[in-house]
């Protein structure tokens, strides 16, 4: 009776184990579903592309390699292990034989290169150098890609606004149409007029046909950056009018702009390498010692031996690696100054487009697409009235299309003014 009992609550157990398994996949399934259809904001695709990014990755491993390459950079070389024979006749009657001549010798000994101390530290150094600019491309990678991603963002988002301005038009058009039909059945208007009213709705629809379709180009430049999160609909745009911090010092600031980064790390490597060519006058050595085993009438012996190199020909070698060296450090230097340069100029010329550009949203939104609508209301209102031809409301209509499709590539050009600027400098160097 027991085991009965025992078997129907196991069984039970299982069966509300399944159940409980089951109920959760099918809750994170309907959470996955739930957020994929989550609007995206721009610094939550930021925050995803840094995690998902192919090159920040291959960024990474070139730094953890670097890292990794300190400690045996500054270590002495392995020591060798010699093993040989010594003197083995070759001919006569003791030819090959291990052990009749007194000066055949079996030997076994280790050898140990000993490279100088301070050369070891510049190779250190040296190898130091080289992790710290790994680091500084990996900071300067992410801060490419997140401006990538956001332009994808950006124009995106542009895109798909520009459809939208585009759709909310199409009632306007309708009346067009239906205003000169209602003119044509009065007696006031002319079948011409009925068919430019159509042409301009055409053309409407076609703007809207061109516009989806660099919509779908937009999308699928962003999918690139995000293949599973890309296809989400887009969140609310960040104020691009904003940046944080006073535009001119960015400019003032160009030292410091992310190409530049590497430069620092770049010129301790480039040092290092000269301060381990003039080290090459000083010459490393090395130590050796063996142990010879002779044949049983002969006593063994041991050797030491210590070789040093003798750098007699300076002029001709180690003097010409120093000058090298020293053009490369120069090199550097001038790649650095020039580099500044063009950034401080692509500075000045971004800050310059992200100025106009919000002051020229500002004016369409507060002006301009205000005024077209009214003008575009008024003429139509005229024109249903017989104060008006057809072609005047027409052509504040289309005046209505451009002025829309202008302030949402402004937009855009804000938005890319906005993403070139806030991912110029490492976050640290943001107020």
């Amino acid at each position: 009776m027991q085991s009965t009992h025992l078997d129907c609550y196991t069984n039970g157990a299982r069966r509300f184990n399944v159940a409980f398994i089951v109920a959760a996949l099918i809750l994170a399934r309907l959470a996955s579903a739930a957020d994929t259809g989550a609007p995206l904001a721009l610094f939550e695709a930021v925050r995803l592309a840094d995690a998902q990014s192919p090159a920040i990755a291959a960024r990474r491993a070139a730094m953890e390699s670097a890292a990794d390459a300190i400690t045996p950079a500054g270590a002495l070389p392995d020591p060798q292990l010699i093993a040989g024979v010594d003197n083995l006749p070759v001919s006569g009657d003791d030819a090959f034989s291990l052990t009749r001549d007194f000066m055949t010798m079996r030997k076994i000994g280790v050898m140990q290169e000993v490279t100088g101390g301070e050369k070891r530290r510049l190779r250190a150094a040296r190898a130091q150098a080289a992790a710290a600019r790994e680091a500084a491309l990996l900071t300067s990678e992410e801060l490419s890609v997140r401006e990538s991603v956001a332009r994808a963002w950006i124009a995106c988002a542009t895109a798909e606004q520009k459809v939208r301005l585009l759709h909310e038009l199409e009632p306007r058009a309708q009346t067009e149409v239906a205003a000169a039909a209602a003119a044509l059945s009065s007696g006031r208007g002319s079948a011409a007029d009925g068919i430019a009213a159509k042409t301009a709705q055409a053309m409407l629809a076609d703007r809207i046909s061109q516009a989806e379709r660099e919509a779908e180009d937009a999308r699928s430049e962003f999918v690139r950056w995000l293949p599973e999160a890309g296809e989400r609909p887009l969140g609310d745009a960040p104020d691009w009018g904003v940046l944080g911090r006073d535009p001119d010092s960015l400019v003032a600031d160009a030292a410091h702009h992310r190409q530049l980064l590497a430069y620092d790390a770049a010129e301790q490597m480039a040092n290092s390498e000269v301060a381990l060519a003039r080290a090459e006058k000083h010459p490393d050595w090395s130590v050796e010692f063996d142990y010879a085993q002779r044949g049983p009438r002969y006593s063994n012996m041991i050797s030491l031996e210590f070789r040093v190199g003798l750098p007699l020909f300076a002029g001709s070698r180690q003097d010409p690696a120093i000058a090298s060296k020293q053009a490369a450090v120069a090199q550097l230097a001038a790649e650095r100054e020039d580099a500044r340069r063009m950034h401080t100029a692509e500075l000045r010329k971004t800050v310059a487009a992200w100025r106009s550009a919000r002051e020229r949203v500002a004016r369409y939104e507060s002006e301009l697409v205000p005024l077209a609508d009214a003008r575009a209301e008024a003429t139509l209102a005229a024109f249903r009235g017989g104060r008006s031809d057809l072609q005047a409301s027409l052509a504040a209509f289309d005046q209505v299309v451009e002025t829309r499709i202008a302030m949402a590539e402004l937009r855009g050009s804000l938005g890319q003014a906005w993403a070139a600027l806030h991912f110029a400098f490492p976050q640290e160097r943001q107020p």
